[in-house]
């Protein structure tokens, strides 16, 4: 072969192959993994937790031996999960639409335990405390479980779990030795427990509704707590994208820190901080359902490591994709007219759209001091003698604390538990005292 031949076939390679590697230069597309809160960088400021140790319920409700008893007692409920944790839960298929005053026949008729939530759960968040037999879990949530402890038949007994604000149950079943087995221990417990009656209220449309409420004065203890603060700048590290070019204002009462598109105030006299991404008002698009929400706002806090105290999830509103966790105390949770007590979330479609919670932790000192409360009947009726208390509007009550801050002579701030009635009225906790309404400026 020629020399001439053979330099053309060369340049004829060549240049194929630089056209080769020219058009995969142009048209490459790199695979990236974005993530939902793809600003917060790794910064501890106290611990992360999983969604089993912040979903929790509220109180457990046994209707037996036409009887009704109830706890709050976290190791109570957690004695209760523990042993459904053991079961299998076979055959959730398709969800049964009932009326509000079916929901309740069937939570409350004689021999039923009813495992009530403080809002919604999403099924798939629950893996890690049930065991469910099914590949696929339905795309929807329960805030109430209930177990029929006169089901048994030779193969399986019912549990339901339902939402109660959209009306949908599902029905699973279990092995029946293992629900005969829990009724049994519930029996042999019942007299540890409070008793609870029944009380009728309007509701919107349609029959009544009943309440059940601790029947007897309830004995409580008040507790006290220095103040131990977090370094705001720790906030400032993990929520914006360059800490390095932030800027830091001083404001009435507080500090202000700012970059081109998001700011973060921290007020001094709440000790609150309260981070804003304005950029995300504009999107329209909504996180689509309450597994999303719920996961997303958990996974937030984790990235920061910033579980500060016992904080539990409380509230969800899919609408407003807004989550809201709150702090609880020896079984009961904690208010505050500013607040102080909760971790609140509201979302843009990629990013966080506000985000507002206490930087203090507390640390308990002194005695604690005995107090006794009214009973839940007393709370009912004097709330319903009230003319100006619809009871339609009347959602829940409840057994709370009351979180105040003041100076010691140390010049060390204190935190106070003050036990207290709440009640849930048009969205909103209001704080009931004795024979006079609460503060009505409610807490959201």
């Amino acid at each position: 072969m020629k020399y001439e031949t053979v330099k053309s076939i060369v340049l004829t390679v060549l240049v194929a192959l630089s056209v080769f590697l020219t058009w995969n230069l142009w048209t490459y597309k790199p695979k990236y993994e974005f993530s939902d809160t793809k600003y917060v960088h790794e910064i501890s400021i106290a611990e992360s937790r999983e969604p089993s140790q912040l979903i929790k319920p509220l109180q457990v409700l046994f209707h037996i031996d036409e009887a009704h008893y109830g706890t709050v007692v976290e190791e109570d409920i957690k004695g209760i999960l523990q042993e459904m944790s053991k079961w299998n839960f076979y055959d959730i298929g398709s969800a049964r639409i009932l009326e509000p005053y079916q929901i309740e026949k069937m939570s409350t008729d004689n021999n039923r335990i009813e495992i009530i939530y403080p809002d919604v759960v999403p099924f798939d968040l629950y893996k890690g405390v049930m065991h469910f037999e099914a590949d696929v879990l339905p795309n929807a949530s329960f805030d109430r479980i209930v177990i029929n402890l006169d089901s048994n038949t030779k193969n399986s007994s019912t549990v339901s779990f339902i939402s109660t604000k959209e009306g949908r149950v599902y029905d699973s079943n279990v092995n029946p030795d293992k629900v005969a087995s829990l009724g049994i221990e519930t029996r042999k417990k019942k007299n540890i427990y409070d008793e609870y009656k029944g009380f009728e209220l309007k509701s919107q449309d349609g029959p009544k509704r009943v309440m059940y409420l601790p029947i007897e004065e309830q004995n409580m203890v008040g507790y006290t707590y220095f103040a131990e603060y977090i370094n705001p700048d720790k906030f400032k590290n993990a929520l914006f994208r360059d800490p390095t070019k932030v800027r830091r204002d001083d404001i009435a009462n507080g500090v202000q820190f700012t970059d081109d598109r998001s700011v973060m105030n921290v007020d001094y006299s709440t000790n609150m901080i309260d981070y804003i991404n304005p950029g995300q008002e504009t999107i329209t698009q909504t996180i689509n359902n309450n597994r999303d929400l719920l996961k997303r706002s958990i996974d937030f806090i984790n990235e920061h490591e910033g579980w500060t105290d016992s904080y539990r999830y409380f509230d969800m509103g899919v609408f407003d994709r807004k989550v809201d966790f709150r702090l609880f105390s020896n079984n009961y949770p904690v208010f505050n007219e500013q607040g102080m007590t909760e971790i609140s979330q509201y979302w843009g479609s990629e990013e966080i759209l506000k985000y507002k919670r206490p930087y203090f932790l507390k640390h308990s000192f002194g005695v604690p001091t005995k107090t006794t409360l009214p009973s839940g009947e007393y709370v009912y009726n004097t709330l319903l003698e009230d003319p100006s208390i619809k009871q339609e509007m009347l959602e829940s009550i409840l057994v709370g604390y009351r979180l105040s801050k003041s100076s010691s002579n140390t010049e060390t701030e204190v935190l106070t538990l003050e036990p207290s009635w709440y009640y849930l009225y048009a969205g909103s906790w209001i704080r009931f005292e004795n024979d006079k309404r609460g503060d009505m400026s409610g807490l959201e």
